[in-house]
């Protein structure tokens, strides 16, 4: 009977051990899983108050990766979580496909990139009916039903865009050709309007009004490769690459910089970039680029945050939250540099 009895309790402890050793290799297995997706187990095993979704057009961004970091470590503090969406190379969605995925799922908030996407002002008014608070981020779109709009304004970035470019003026006494590079996206949004303000500041300078011609030209979007096909044959057509360029991302950016070495034009062509990206910073600092537009991703993820928080607890918030930027120069480019140094080490 003794023996019977141990032989129970062996079992029993034989069983439970088991149990144990299963339970521990599931939950391995599922973090491993998770891991390998990309998803933080911690974010699978929280239970938050908000449901947010960030919408960008390109989710290789620096810049856009930046903004998200900040609007996740801003969402925490307003017991929310955020789930990034956007375009890559191998996405089949659209912009409006996931507002459509978003509004379906009812989600508390959706933080949103206008592109000026045919049809997208549609389902920014549809989410507002179905009580889900939109807020724009860097380029709007006032004539919907959005709560709010977190970025720069337009009218007085263009003229910044424009008091810089005359300090970059070259001496040449000839007609100085500047060339704005705009994405067709881009056609009704707040590059369109920065263009037109570049071009009113050059009108009213006058000293220098009549000896500067400023242009545009559309690189066609939704092609891999499309910025450095426009790049190349603005440097190889018969009328020669325009004395200044300005750069409204970072793709561009990067291509237009290439070029200029590529085809010999340091300190013949100048460049005004977009954002804080290694390549830039360097090319800054060697005097090889003129300079490059810095704007603060640390506000902007929290501003946005804010603005959906306030409208989902106090039904309103400001219409308008304006974020910092500056035209990072030679002299300030080490400095910058070194900030980025600290923020990927922490």
């Amino acid at each position: 009977m003794e023996n019977g009895k141990r032989g129970l309790l062996f079992l029993m402890l034989a069983g439970l051990a088991g149990i144990v050793f299963l339970t521990l290799l599931t939950s391995s297995f599922y973090g491993y899983v998770l891991k390998k997706i990309g998803v933080e187990h911690a974010e699978n095993t929280v239970t938050y108050r908000y449901h947010y979704v960030m919408i960008i057009d390109n989710l290789d961004s620096q810049f856009w990766n930046d903004v998200y970091q900040s609007v996740k470590e801003e969402a925490a503090q307003y017991d929310a979580f955020v789930e990034l969406k956007g375009k890559n190379q191998s996405s089949e969605y659209t912009t409006l496909d996931f507002m459509d995925m978003s509004i379906a799922a009812r989600v508390d908030g959706i933080l949103l990139e206008y592109t000026g996407e045919r049809m997208l002002e549609d389902r920014i008014n549809e989410a507002a009916r179905n009580g889900i608070p939109v807020v724009t981020i860097l380029n709007d779109a006032p004539n919907t039903e959005r709560k709010s709009y977190v970025g720069i304004n337009s009218y007085q970035l263009g003229q910044e865009y424009g008091n810089q470019i005359l300090k970059i003026l070259p001496d040449h006494g000839g007609i100085t050709r500047v060339m704005m590079l705009l994405h067709d996206n881009s056609i009704d949004s707040n590059q369109a309007q920065i263009f037109n303000q570049i071009n009113n500041r050059m009108v009213t300078s006058k000293e220098n009004a009549d000896r500067i011609k400023v242009e545009e030209i559309r690189i066609p979007s939704g092609r891999a490769f499309e910025s450095e096909e426009v790049v190349r044959n603005l440097f190889q057509n018969a009328q020669g690459p325009p004395d200044i360029i300005v750069c409204m991302d970072e793709v561009d950016t990067e291509a237009v910089y290439q070029a200029v070495i590529d085809y010999n034009r340091v300190g013949k062509t100048q460049v005004i970039g977009y954002y804080k990206s290694k390549a830039a910073l360097e090319a800054v600092e060697k005097g090889t680029m003129a300079m490059t537009l810095c704007i603060d991703t640390r506000q902007m993820g929290k501003y946005s945050v804010q603005a959906l928080t306030e409208s989902i607890k106090d039904g309103r918030t400001n219409s308008f939250y304006s974020v910092d930027l500056q035209f990072v120069t030679e002299e300030q480019a080490p400095e910058y540099m070194k900030q980025e140094r600290k923020s990927h080490e922490n």
